[in-house]
């Protein structure tokens, strides 16, 4: 599924939520997870999430890796890469440091990539001078 080399490969699920199976409540797995069934609640794994064609998720996710092929709803933090596959749903945020995203894949959120996140103080000075641009334009405007 995952083929760099730094990342990790899926050879095997740890845990699996069969189709037409319906769990309620929060859960943390050593490994790896399959939900082709209904899931509401939140996912804390250490490998990768993986969403069947079948399978619903309406809560958040905590993952190293995720392959999403059925419907999310919420929020998913992946330190490595997120995988959405054709025909598959997520609605919410995602945070991770890779993202595919194949043809036909409904995407509602905002994404936020990268392992450095830009500084706050160069942000503000940025805002600064932009506000001094503007403030420059407008006095020249009124000349």
């Amino acid at each position: 599924m995952f083929t760099r080399d730094d990342e990790r490969t899926v050879d095997a699920v740890n845990t699996i939520i069969g189709e037409g199976t319906h769990v309620k409540g929060d859960v943390t797995v050593e490994g790896s997870i399959e939900i082709d069934g209904e899931f509401e609640g939140a996912i804390d794994a250490t490998d990768t999430l993986v969403i069947g064609e079948t399978g619903k998720i309406d809560g958040d996710a905590n993952v190293a890796n995720a392959s999403i092929g059925g419907r999310m709803y919420g929020n998913v933090v992946a330190s490595g890469k997120i995988e959405l596959k054709r025909g598959s749903q997520l609605l919410g945020d995602i945070k991770t440091r890779g993202l595919v995203i194949e043809d036909g894949v409904v995407f509602q959120g905002n994404c936020q990539m990268g392992d450095v996140v830009e500084p706050p103080e160069r942000r503000q000075q940025e805002s600064a001078i932009e506000l001094e641009e503007d403030e420059l334009e407008e006095a020249e405007a009124s000349y």
